[in-house]
């Protein structure tokens, strides 16, 4: 999994994509009116997923990353929901 920075240059920071499987965070924008633009992070499988959810990203800057990390910047989305723990192959999950 991947932890993307990027550009997003349009009015609307907005995917064109929904649901996502990953959450997003607007985490600022540029101010100038001639070069305006929003500073996202979303975590996505693979850079491809960030332009299909966001076609006009720029300036994409990705780490690996094993799991979501939340803070008080980056809290969790009310609208996001993780998945469930994988079980390990053949745990029924009832014991024995």
């Amino acid at each position: 999994m991947l932890r993307v920075r990027f550009k997003q240059p349009t009015e609307d920071y907005r995917p064109v994509k929904w649901p996502l499987k990953h959450p997003y965070w607007c985490t600022g924008s540029s101010g100038d009116p001639e070069d305006h633009y929003f500073v996202l992070v979303a975590y996505a499988d693979s850079e491809d997923e960030i332009l299909e959810n966001w076609p006009e990203a720029e300036d994409l800057d990705s780490e690996e990353v094993d799991a979501y990390k939340f803070t008080s910047r980056f809290p969790k989305p009310q609208w996001f929901k993780e998945p469930a723990p994988r079980s390990e192959a053949g745990d029924t999950g009832e014991g024995g």
